[in-house]
């Protein structure tokens, strides 16, 4: 799914056209004046079918700005869906279906947490340097698919899509000649610049706005031939996908006034002056995949191969009607070929088997103008991975191990990760990332079932990841700090351990769960060594580990009948309080508790 094949990809699904005519209408509200209204209505019929939805999803937020002020967001889609097809006893049965989103979100965001002192003080405060802080945001996407069936066992699909994204995210960038790191990391010593950004004391802030707009664009296909034979089946996938996306960055920095508390423009800066560039990248990618089942074995070998051609333009931070003048241009190809096999065995009804064998990559990111030296290298990794499920009598097991083994692996400067913004990716050599992962599922009233409407599930899952960097070099700094890193170190931002727990109960209309999450004790930095958690006597810094936290949340159901629901939610159920992030700049707090009740109503023809 897109060149970033190592990590996987999430697959949420809009919603579907209904088969019969359905209308849905949702409402809630709750803490910090969090509220959602949805609503959707849709249809088929002999050759039209069709599904619009309106969603808006907005809160005041629960952090607490210096001075007052919201903290909160606004967003609000719009999302429809128009298919024609043939009649269901058409000789060549075909379809087009025309889907259309438009997206706007508001939202009163910054980069910048807290310094621990403050955090111990108060978690949810935000400082009165952040008041302009927001994060502007809106997405058109358009996609044409049409899908046809030639022959019985063949089926064809071709999409055409385009999509573009304007995002200006305008946030504080330093108080009083002092970056927000410096004065993090020693507020004390820079007690001027903390007390501009508290808004104690008056000064400068230097105030960044980062516009850019994205597009994406291209034409995919995939055709599945199907076929059996006595005992074997055949199921063969080809696909291509043409696809080009774009960056146009802009970054402007101006200057604010902290005067009692409040901030005022004192000189406004020229668009571009701080980022001006253009990034294109085009791809070609083409796929083959053929699942063989033999008995109880399915067989699933593929292979796939992709082209990249990546070109950037950096105008510099002068030329900001792009003349050209300053322009340095550099641009990068790469070819892969990946391959890959899985399989399932059916040991039994109760048992099965389950493995895979895949080389996965990463594409490394806009070209250096620097020098062609310094270009990241492709990361690629060989991922093996071999699991077990059991389901019998109500009880359902799983359990994988896993191993990427990584070549080139890329690490990114990127402000969001505490480096510099440059955007730029550099290589770490070799490293690997293994683990387990376990789940149960069991319904402790299963043996009672038929003679009862009560039902108690319980799940557990777990995740353990263990990730070290397998060579030592010089790292040039953004989300992995900077200096050397040892062989053996451990990747930061992997999580060891991630425990989720879930006890229910269902009778009749009602249905309640209670969701226990465990997060692990988290590197920040690269080490082996005793990991320091925040504290007050350790520096910003020098902190390279965050503690682990247990949240509990718990929701509720009752149905009164097939078109009325009533729910609520409760998160964060006993209101504990946890540093989740010390990047890109300060201690993030965790959403503490907070309530949200609504109804939904569901119309069926």
């Amino acid at each position: 799914y897109g060149p970033y094949t190592i990590g996987g990809a999430v697959n949420l699904l809009s919603t579907a056209i209904p088969k019969t005519f359905q209308a849905f209408a949702q409402i809630s509200y709750g803490s910090f004046g969090t509220n959602q209204q949805r609503i959707w209505v849709g249809d088929s019929h002999k050759h039209f079918d069709y599904v619009f939805e309106v969603d808006r999803m907005a809160s005041k937020g629960f952090k607490q700005l210096d001075n007052g002020g919201g903290t909160g967001f606004d967003r609000r889609d719009f999302m429809g869906k128009l298919r024609w097809h043939t009649d269901e006893k058409a000789k060549i049965p075909q379809s087009l279906l025309l889907k259309f989103l438009n997206s706007t979100e508001e939202s009163d965001e910054t980069y910048l947490g807290l310094t621990y002192e403050d955090y111990i003080q108060n978690p949810l405060r935000r400082y009165a340097a952040t008041q302009l802080d927001r994060l502007d945001m809106s997405r058109q996407d358009l996609s044409l698919t049409h899908t046809i069936l030639p022959q019985k066992r063949i089926s064809i699909q071709t999409t055409g899509y385009f999509t573009t994204t304007y995002r200006d995210w305008a946030r504080a960038n330093a108080m009083g000649g002092q970056s927000i790191q410096n004065i993090l990391n020693d507020p004390i010593s820079r007690q001027t610049s903390y007390q501009i950004m508290t808004g104690t004391s008056n000064g400068n802030i230097d105030y960044q706005s980062a516009a850019r707009t994205y597009s994406s664009t291209g034409i995919q296909s995939q055709a599945q031939f199907q076929f059996n034979g006595k005992r074997i089946t055949h199921q063969l996938q080809f696909g291509f996908r043409a696809h080009t996306d774009a960056a146009d960055r802009f970054a402007t920095r101006s200057v604010y006034a902290m005067r009692n508390g409040t901030m005022s423009l004192t000189q406004a800066g020229i668009k571009g002056n701080q980022e001006n560039q253009l990034r294109e990248a085009k791809s070609f990618a083409t796929y083959l995949n053929y699942e063989v089942e033999i008995g109880k074995l399915k067989l699933s070998p593929g292979i796939r191969h992709e082209s990249i051609r990546f070109d950037f333009s950096n105008y510099g931070n002068n030329d900001v009607d792009r003349l050209g003048t300053d322009l340095k241009i550099a641009s990068n190809e790469l070819s892969i070929l990946l391959p890959g096999i899985g399989f399932n065995w059916e040991l039994n009804q109760k048992m099965n088997l389950l493995g895979g064998l895949h080389k996965g990559f990463s594409p490394p990111g806009m070209p250096s103008t620097a020098s062609t030296s310094t270009q990241a290298k492709v990361e690629t990794s060989v991922n093996y991975e071999i699991g077990y499920r059991y389901e019998w009598n109500g009880i359902q097991i799983q359990s994988t191990v896993f191993l990427n083994d990584y070549q080139n692996i890329l690490g990114s400067d990127n402000l969001s990760g505490g480096g510099a913004g440059t955007g730029d990716q550099f290589n770490a050599g070799k490293a690997v990332v293994g683990g387990l992962e376990f789940g149960f599922t069991y319904d402790l009233l299963y043996a009672k079932r038929k003679n009862s409407d009560l039902k108690l599930p319980v799940t557990i899952g777990y995740t353990y990841t263990h990730a070290r960097f397998q060579e030592t070099f010089i790292n040039g700094g953004g989300d992995w700090g900077s200096g050397q890193i040892n062989k053996g170190d451990l990747i930061p931002f992997i999580t060891p351990h991630l425990l989720t727990a879930t006890a229910g109960v269902e009778y009749k209309h009602f249905n309640a769960t209670m969701t226990t999450r465990y997060t692990g004790e988290t590197r920040i930095r690269p080490g082996s060594g005793h990991a320091v958690t925040p504290n007050s006597i350790v520096k910003y810094t020098d902190v390279n580990a965050l503690r682990g936290f247990l949240i509990i949340d718990l929701s509720a159901n009752y149905s009164f009948n097939r078109t009325l629901t009533a729910f609520t939610t409760i998160n964060n159920l006993t209101n504990s309080s946890a540093i989740v992030a010390n990047l890109p700049q300060g201690y993030r707090p965790n959403l503490p508790l907070s309530v949200v009740v609504g109804a939904k109503v569901k119309l069926r023809r």
